[in-house]
């Protein structure tokens, strides 16, 4: 890092912000580039196993889901997968994908993200490991555990202006867990949870209203739909300050986060 320092003309506490891409902190774009370029003309690798040492930290975010036979659940899962991959890179992290039949203890994690799961899933993972275990679209009524979910009560405020107080079905992907479940159904007065096509065909010329992408496809078009997007890479930003959280243990957070 030294020789790259000298080279590039800067500190080597600037190299150091280049290579861990460390966005809080006033870099121009000229200087990252130049870094950048002398790094790859000296095959310059930062030694992940001596960054580990001494900073006590793997880089490393597991992830557990359920096993799903459903498509629909299935590409919901592969788009959680995508944006939680490409937070995870930004701050310097690799998101590793578990077998949900082999749960075990983890030693090579900071911290694990467990998508849509039932409370016995999320508990057998909590009892076997001592690393921050963060709830995503699944509650666990144990306060001391960050649970972030979709804020479903902002949804039904923007469907009663869409559609006027309770005159519509939300559509959704039937969750595995069934706190969560029952959250929903007592959100919403008309709850469909949609499996297949043929859920939808049997809401035909209703009103309705949905924020899962894996729906978007089947909905669209139809006249009396309407679709509220909310922004996935948004929520696994808040995934990850979570895990930020949990990891260094601050103290007093709110672990019931709705996005």
């Amino acid at each position: 890092m030294k020789d790259i320092a000298k080279q590039a003309g800067v500190s080597v506490a600037t190299i150091s912000y280049v290579i861990n891409n460390r966005t809080d902190q006033r870099i121009s774009e000229e200087t990252r580039k130049k870094v950048l370029q002398i790094v790859n003309l000296l095959d310059y690798k930062p030694n992940s196993s001596a960054k580990s040492l001494s900073t006590s930290k793997t880089y490393n975010i597991a992830l557990y889901m359920m096993p799903e036979s459903s498509l629909l659940k299935r590409s919901e899962q592969l788009l959680l997968i995508e944006a939680l991959s490409e937070v995870s890179t930004h701050y310097g992290y690799h998101l590793v994908i578990q077998d949900n039949k082999e749960i075990a203890k983890l030693n090579h994690v900071d911290a694990i993200v467990c998508f849509d799961a039932t409370l016995d899933f999320f508990l057998r993972i909590g009892d076997k490991n001592l690393v921050p275990v963060i709830a995503v679209d699944c509650l666990i009524d144990i306060p001391w555990f960050f649970q972030i979910c979709s804020d479903y009560k902002l949804l039904k405020q923007h469907a009663d202006q869409h559609f006027g107080e309770d005159n519509y079905f939300y559509l959704c992907l039937p969750p595995n867990n069934e706190l969560l479940k029952s959250f929903i159904c007592k959100t919403f007065r008309e709850v469909k949870f949609v499996k297949d096509l043929t859920d939808i065909s049997e809401i035909a010329n209703q009103n309705c209203v949905y924020n899962q992408s894996a729906l978007k496809d089947l909905m669209a078009g139809k006249e009396h739909s309407c679709y509220i997007p909310y922004d996935l890479h948004s929520k696994m930003d808040r995934v990850y300050r979570c895990i930020d959280f949990a990891i260094n243990r601050i103290p007093d957070m709110e672990h019931a986060q709705f996005v």
